[in-house]
């Protein structure tokens, strides 16, 4: 009998941000879920961006006993807000017609007639003592091989693997590699693993990164930069054998009802507002609209208050569910350095930072350097206080 899955991650309900879009999405998740049949639903990390407010609580709960009376649920914890510290536990506790697992190490989860390998974000202190990036890469290699002798285990059963984490070579909303923005897990490990299917979040854009590798993504949108389409895997597993063909697996992306958020340029010169020359406003209806607006230097050309209200005003008329004006200002050009960063010490940059000022008085400045001398022999005797 085939079995089928829904998989998504990075929820990040936050009452004070896109609350209602988010929402809109986790309940349409469910019920989309519930309607194409699946017999698992996978909660992939973050599900707030922060601690747990009573409100975002109350919503999840609400969702998760949806879930639970239709399918076992599945909650790993991510790398936002509290998850690895016991702020999933209140959502574990919540009774459903089906079991709700909670997971915030590395474990094996058994149902009836599938094997589940689970990792979630990894703490610091599980590869403490060693260089970070190596530390993380061994313990990750080695805790997947446990995986694959656990799969051996039971050879009849679906097998899949779940992981809250970043990969080499993944690739991010904005189009970038993954680099420097979180720990990264090596991609090899993950080609040797005897799973059907591999899903991943962390990163907010659905991907397919090779083999049976996938990226979940986001499913709602939660920047300006993310303009990609947003949803969830459904996945359908049609027997437990590992076909090297693939002829076993069948992934179907899902995409949500989420908002469309759009960021526009426009420039203040010369006396004239421009938008875009090529905007359809069409386009903007019930959509997040971000319009960053550069202003040239110089005081002779700032932006008046009533030339943004008429732009606003043309903007709102295509009905945006949302509309932010940002005004960036271009930095005055100089030949040469400012006094203050061109200064040495902390007198000449205090006594710099004065003469542009116009103040304190002589007789006050005199004072204040005698205490700075007074502080920094101190400092500079004292070498513990450095």
């Amino acid at each position: 009998m085939p079995f089928k899955f829904s998989h998504s991650g990075d929820f990040h309900l936050e009452e004070d941000r896109y609350f209602d879009d988010t929402a809109h999405c986790i309940e349409w998740f469910i019920e989309d879920g519930i309607q194409q049949g699946t017999n698992l639903f996978v909660l992939n990390g973050d599900l707030t961006t922060y601690k747990q407010t009573i409100r975002e609580r109350k919503f999840w709960v609400d969702a998760i006993i949806r879930m639970a009376d239709n399918g076992p649920v599945l909650l790993i914890a991510g790398n936002h807000g509290k998850e690895l510290e016991d702020d999933l536990w209140p959502l574990f506790k919540v009774k459903g017609r089906h079991p709700v697992f909670l997971c915030t190490e590395p474990e094996l989860i058994e149902l009836d007639h599938a094997a589940i390998a689970v990792f979630p974000y990894p703490r610091k202190a599980e590869f403490a003592g060693t260089a970070e990036e190596g530390g993380l890469a061994q313990a990750f290699a080695e805790q997947l091989q446990e995986f694959n002798e656990r799969f051996e285990q039971r050879p009849d059963s679906y097998r899949l693997c779940f992981g809250h984490f970043g990969v080499t070579g993944a690739k991010v909303s904005s189009g970038q590699p993954l680099v420097g923005r979180c720990a990264e897990c090596p991609f090899d490990p993950l080609l040797n693993l005897r799973a059907q299917y591999i899903g991943l979040s962390h990163i907010h854009l659905q991907q397919h990164l090779g083999s049976r590798v996938w990226y979940a993504g986001s499913l709602s949108r939660c920047d300006y930069s993310e303009i990609e389409d947003k949803g969830y895997n459904l996945v359908t597993l049609s027997g437990s054998e590992l076909l090297p063909d693939h002829r076993d697996l069948q992934v179907e992306f899902r995409k949500s009802p989420t908002r469309t958020m759009t960021e526009l340029h426009a420039v203040y010169e010369n006396g004239e507002l421009r938008l875009p020359g090529d905007l359809d406003l069409s386009t903007l209806r019930d959509s997040r609209v971000k319009v960053i607006v550069r202003v040239p230097a110089g005081s002779d050309r700032l932006l008046g208050r009533e030339q943004q209200e008429v732009m606003r005003e043309k903007l709102l008329a295509a009905a945006p569910a949302e509309l932010k004006v940002k005004i960036e200002h271009d930095a005055l050009a100089s030949a040469a350095p400012a006094p203050i960063a061109a200064a040495r010490s902390a007198e000449d940059k205090l006594r710099a930072y004065w003469a542009m000022k116009g103040l304190p008085k002589p007789d006050r400045q005199v004072r204040l350097l005698t205490k700075l001398a007074e502080l920094e022999a101190k400092v500079m005797g004292n070498p513990e206080r450095q």
